[in-house]
C-alpha cells in the first residue's frame, strides 16, 4: 500500500512542476484569458478626472489626465482605450493607433477595437485599411453603429457617395440619438448637393446635444454658405465658449475673421492656434494670405514653406501659392500653378484670367487668347477677359479681331456661369442627362448647352425638371432662373430665386434678384435685398458695388464716394467702373480737380468705354477751359452709344455751354 502510494506520487510529479512552473510565467505576462491590470487607486483618480473633463467637452484635459492615468498604470488597457477616443476627438489618428495596438497586446480583443481602427486610419488617410476594418463581420453589436457611421465619411472620403449613403442610413437604424453621427450625415447631404436636408440634420445634433462642438461648428460653416461670413460667427463663439481651445473650430473662425477683412483678428487666433498645434498648415497658410494682400510676397513664401505640403492640392493655396509667383515676377511657375488651380476648377473665371494674365505676361499670348475662348466667343463675357484677351490679340498682331473685343469690354457686362460652353456635343449630354435625369452632375451640362443654343424654353423645362427633383439644391433653382429670365419671365425668375435664397444667399442670387426686381421697377426691394446681403457679407466687393451704384443713382455722393474709395484702396484702380463711379461722385461733391483725376484714371484702364467718356466728360465740363474736352469725349460716348438718351442730353448740354461761354 504504501509503495504503491509512493509510485503514485512520483506518477504526479512531473505535471505538478510544469504547472508551478507556467503560472510564474503566466503571472507576469498579461494576455487575453489574464487581464493586464484593473487600474490603481492613483490610475482610477486621474481617469475619474478625465471623465468629468470629456463630459464637459474638455478633451484637451482628458488627455492629460489620461496620460497621466497611464503613467500611473501603463498596463490598464481601458485607459489605452480612453485615450485613443480622446485622441480621436482631437484628430491624432497616427496616436490612436498606437494606444490601440497597445490595449490589443495587454489583451483587449481587436473585433471590439474595429470601429476605433476604422476611424484612426481614416484620420490618416489609408481609407482602404479603414474600410477593412469597418467592414469586417466580427464588430460587437454595440459598436456597429460607430463603424456603421464611420464607413459612411470613409466613403465621402472616396467619393462613393452610394456607399455613404448605405452606411449613414445604417447608422441611424442602429443609434438614431447620436449627434456625431447627424453632423456626418449633414456633411454627407451637402456634399450629395442637398443644402436644405444638411442644414436639418445639423439642427438635429444641435438639439441632441446643445454642446456638441462639432455640430456647433457645422451649423455655423452651414450658416456662411447659406447666409454669408457674418452669419457664422455667432454660432462659432459659442462652441468656443464651451471648448476655447479646440483647433478645427478656432481655424473655421479665424477662416472667416479673414474673409470678412478682419485681418488683425483673424492673425491674433492664427497664432494661437500655432500655439497650440505648432505644424497646423492652415494656420500658416493663413498668416501668408495676410502677407501676400500686404505685397510681402518673401514673407509669404517663408510662411507656404511651413505648411510643408500638406494642403498644397487645397484650391485656394493653389491660388495663393500662383499669386506669390506672379508677384515676384516668376511668370512661369505661377503659370503652372494657374493651370493645375484651372483643371480642378474649369468653371472658375477668376482662375481663367489669371492663368492668362501669367501666360501673356511670360510672352505666350497665343496661349492666353486660347485659355479665354470659352469665355470671349459668347455673350456676356467678362470685361476683363474681353480686355485682356484683345491684349494678347494685339501682341500677336491681331488689331482688328482686338478692336472688337475691346468694344465688347466697353459694355460692361458681368455675364453669367451659361458663358461657359461645355466641350461635348449636344446629343452626347442630352443621352446622358435621359440615363440620369435626376443626377444634377449630368443634366446641368446639358441645360447649359441648351441655353447656349439658344433654346430656353427646352432649358427651362430641363431645369424645372431637375428643381423638383432637387428641391434642396440652391443651384437647381439659380437654373430655372436664369432660363426665365431670358424668356423676360421675371416673376418665375424671382420665384425660384426666392427658393434658392432660402437655401443659399449667395452672391449669385443676390446679383441675380437683384437684376429681376430691378426689371420689375422694385428698386427700394432690391436695396432691401442688397443690404441683407451685405449685413453678412460686408466685405463682398460685387455688393460693395452695388450699393454704390445704388447711391450713385440717389446723389448720395458722400457715401458713394467712402465705399467706392475702399473698393479702391484693396483692389487697386484697374478697375474702370470704380473709378469712373468715383469721377461721377467727386463731380457731384463739387470736387472737380478730384473728379477729373479718377476719370483720367478710368480713361487710361478702358478708352472705349461710353461710360467712361460719358462721366469724365461730365467731370471736364465743370472746369473751366475744359469744355472742348468735355465735348470730345461726350461725342464719342454718343458715338458708341448713339441710342443712349443719357449721352444724348448731356452732349446737347455740352454745346449749349460751349455757345454760351463763345458769346460771353
Amino acid at each position: 500500500m504504501v509503495l504503491h502510494l509512493t509510485q503514485k506520487l512520483r506518477s504526479q510529479r512531473k505535471p505538478i512542476l510544469w504547472m508551478a512552473v507556467l503560472a510564474l510565467v503566466l503571472s507576469g505576462m498579461p494576455t487575453a484569458i489574464f487581464a493586464a491590470s484593473e487600474g490603481n487607486a492613483d490610475a482610477r483618480e486621474a481617469f475619474a478626472k478625465a471623465d468629468q473633463f470629456r463630459a464637459h467637452h474638455d478633451v484637451r484635459s482628458a488627455r492629460i489626465e489620461l496620460m497621466n492615468a497611464i503613467k500611473a498604470d501603463p498596463d490598464w488597457v481601458d485607459a489605452r482605450v480612453a485615450q485613443a477616443e480622446v485622441l480621436l476627438s482631437l484628430f491624432d489618428g497616427i496616436a490612436a493607433e498606437a494606444e490601440l495596438d497597445r490595449a490589443v497586446q495587454l489583451g483587449r480583443e481587436r473585433a471590439t477595437l474595429r470601429h476605433l481602427y476604422g476611424h484612426a486610419l481614416s484620420l490618416q488617410g489609408k481609407v482602404q485599411q479603414a474600410r477593412d476594418q469597418l467592414s469586417a463581420d466580427d464588430i460587437p453589436l454595440e459598436h456597429r453603429g460607430y463603424a456603421a457611421r464611420m464607413l459612411g465619411v470613409v466613403a465621402l472620403q472616396q467619393g462613393n457617395l452610394e456607399l455613404a449613403g448605405v452606411s449613414f442610413s445604417r447608422a441611424m437604424a442602429l443609434d438614431p440619438r447620436n449627434p456625431d453621427l447627424w453632423v456626418d450625415i449633414a456633411r454627407f447631404r451637402a456634399t450629395s448637393g442637398n443644402q436644405a436636408g444638411a442644414t436639418n440634420a445639423v439642427d438635429e445634433a444641435v438639439k441632441l446635444d446643445p454642446n456638441n462642438i462639432r455640430a456647433l461648428q457645422y451649423r455655423g460653416e452651414l450658416l456662411r454658405f447659406q447666409f454669408g461670413l457674418g452669419a457664422a460667427l455667432p454660432w462659432f463663439k459659442r462652441a468656443l465658449e464651451i471648448d476655447p481651445n479646440d483647433v478645427p473650430l478656432l481655424t473655421e473662425y479665424a477662416a472667416t475673421l479673414g474673409d470678412m477683412g478682419r485681418m488683425t483678428d483673424m492673425l491674433i487666433v492664427a497664432r494661437k492656434i500655432i500655439a497650440l498645434d505648432s505644424r497646423n498648415p492652415r494656420a500658416f497658410f493663413m498668416q501668408a494670405v495676410l502677407a501676400a494682400r500686404a505685397g510681402n510676397y518673401d514673407l509669404a513664401r517663408r510662411l507656404m514653406h511651413k505648411t510643408g505640403g500638406a494642403i498644397d492640392n487645397v484650391p485656394a493655396v493653389l491660388l495663393v501659392q500662383a499669386i506669390i509667383e506672379h508677384g515676384q515676377g516668376n511668370y512661369n511657375a505661377a503659370v503652372d500653378k494657374f493651370s493645375l488651380l484651372a483643371s480642378m476648377q474649369p468653371h472658375n473665371r477668376q482662375a481663367q484670367n489669371l492663368l492668362a494674365r501669367s501666360l501673356y505676361l511670360a510672352g505666350s499670348a497665343g496661349d492666353a487668347v486660347e485659355v479665354l475662348q470659352s469665355q470671349v466667343t459668347r455673350s456676356g463675357a467678362d470685361p476683363y477677359a474681353l480686355w485682356l484677351a484683345a491684349r494678347a490679340l494685339e501682341a500677336m498682331g491681331k488689331r482688328d479681331q482686338a478692336a472688337v473685343l475691346m468694344n465688347r469690354a466697353a459694355v460692361h457686362d458681368v455675364g453669367r456661369k451659361s458663358a461657359f460652353i461645355e466641350k461635348a456635343p449636344l446629343g452626347v449630354l442630352r443621352a446622358e442627362a435621359q440615363r440620369n435625369p435626376n443626377d444634377a452632375r449630368a443634366v446641368v451640362p446639358y441645360i447649359r448647352a441648351l441655353y447656349n443654343a439658344g433654346d430656353y424654353v427646352a432649358a427651362l423645362a430641363e431645369a424645372k425638371q431637375l428643381e423638383q427633383a432637387n428641391p434642396g439644391a440652391s443651384d437647381a433653382h439659380i437654373l430655372v432662373a436664369d432660363t426665365a429670365i431670358s424668356l423676360g419671365d421675371y416673376d418665375q425668375a424671382l420665384d425660384a430665386l426666392e427658393q434658392a435664397r432660402s437655401i443659399r444667399f449667395s452672391e449669385p442670387v443676390m446679383l441675380r434678384l437683384i437684376e429681376v426686381l430691378r426689371a420689375k421697377g422694385a428698386m427700394q426691394q432690391s436695396g432691401e435685398v442688397l443690404a441683407q446681403y451685405l449685413n453678412y457679407n460686408p466685405g463682398d466687393v460685387a455688393g460693395l458695388r452695388w450699393m454704390a451704384y445704388a447711391h450713385l443713382e440717389t446723389g448720395s455722393w458722400t457715401t458713394a464716394v467712402h465705399i467706392l474709395e475702399n473698393l479702391r484702396q484693396r483692389i487697386g484702380e484697374n478697375d474702370a467702373l470704380i473709378m469712373a463711379g468715383l469721377t461721377q461722385a467727386y463731380t457731384g461733391l463739387g470736387q472737380t480737380d478730384k473728379a477729373i483725376a479718377a476719370g483720367r484714371i478710368a480713361y487710361r484702364v478702358q478708352p472705349s468705354s461710353p461710360v467712361v467718356s460719358h462721366l469724365y466728360g461730365l467731370a471736364l465740363m465743370a472746369a473751366d477751359g475744359r469744355q472742348k474736352d468735355a465735348v470730345s469725349l461726350l461725342k464719342k460716348a454718343v458715338a458708341i452709344m448713339p441710342d443712349n438718351p443719357v449721352y444724348r442730353k448731356s452732349l446737347k448740354r455740352a454745346y449749349a455751354e460751349n455757345r454760351r461761354n463763345v458769346k460771353n
